[in-house]
């Protein structure tokens, strides 16, 4: 799904809905993109606590809103720091000096605003001989946290490749966490953390179409 931020506000702005749904894997790494893109930087704090353009708004239209250390990790991750505890850095009020806080300087209006479709993508990935014999019967299974699948989303749908054989799954949750929890063939995955896939029956309508919806991940 191509999430992106479009604007900034403040948490009792509501002229804009907050999304009902907890936040998910792509619409995080979209806000992680525009905090790097612009080198914004303030805390979880600051976020929860009324700031002016510091509660993101993503294109369809709704706010994203976390709680003070769950923001606090979004900006971790942003600067690349990644520990267990590192989300603490960006949490509470003095967590960071005043003098290197960066704020967006406008806030999205509502005359500003310009709603565009969301629509489903298709993904496709090779992946090892291992993760592809999981995939034929566990669900949910496992993959690398790669750069292409940062903005896969429930309701796209992804394809696996090993040599000449494929599946594909219609995907109704993603998630992800570290590499060694709940999967003990954790060596089976090259990157830090894995992405957790969970899908549901692909419908024939679905089916018939994925072969014609070739899509790479675009930046």
């Amino acid at each position: 799904m191509k999430y992106r931020v479009i604007g900034w506000t403040y948490p009792d702005d509501f002229d804009f809905p907050s999304s009902n749904e907890t936040i998910g894997f792509a619409e995080r790494n979209a806000i992680i993109d525009e905090i790097r893109k612009h080198k914004y930087l303030f805390t979880g704090w600051h976020h929860q606590e009324a700031f002016e353009n510091t509660v993101p708004i993503l294109n369809d239209g709704k706010k994203r809103e976390f709680s003070q250390r769950g923001f606090g990790g979004v900006m971790a991750e942003a600067y690349g720091q990644e520990g267990d505890y590192d989300y603490a850095r960006f949490t509470f009020h003095e967590s960071i000096d005043h003098n290197y806080l960066k704020f967006p300087l406008k806030c999205l209006s509502l005359e500003d605003f310009k709603p565009s479709e969301l629509k489903n993508e298709h993904f496709n990935i090779e992946v090892s001989k291992e993760l592809f014999a999981i995939a034929k019967t566990k669900n949910p299974f496992y993959l690398d946290d790669l750069d292409e699948l940062r903005f896969i989303d429930k309701n796209d749908t992804l394809t696996l490749h090993y040599q000449d054989e494929s599946l594909s799954f219609f995907i109704s949750d993603i998630n992800r966490n570290k590499k060694e929890i709940k999967f003990k063939e954790h060596h089976l995955i090259n990157t830090k953390y894995k992405i957790i896939v969970t899908h549901k029956h692909f419908p024939k309508k679905v089916l018939t179409r994925v072969p014609m919806i070739i899509s790479k991940y675009e930046v």
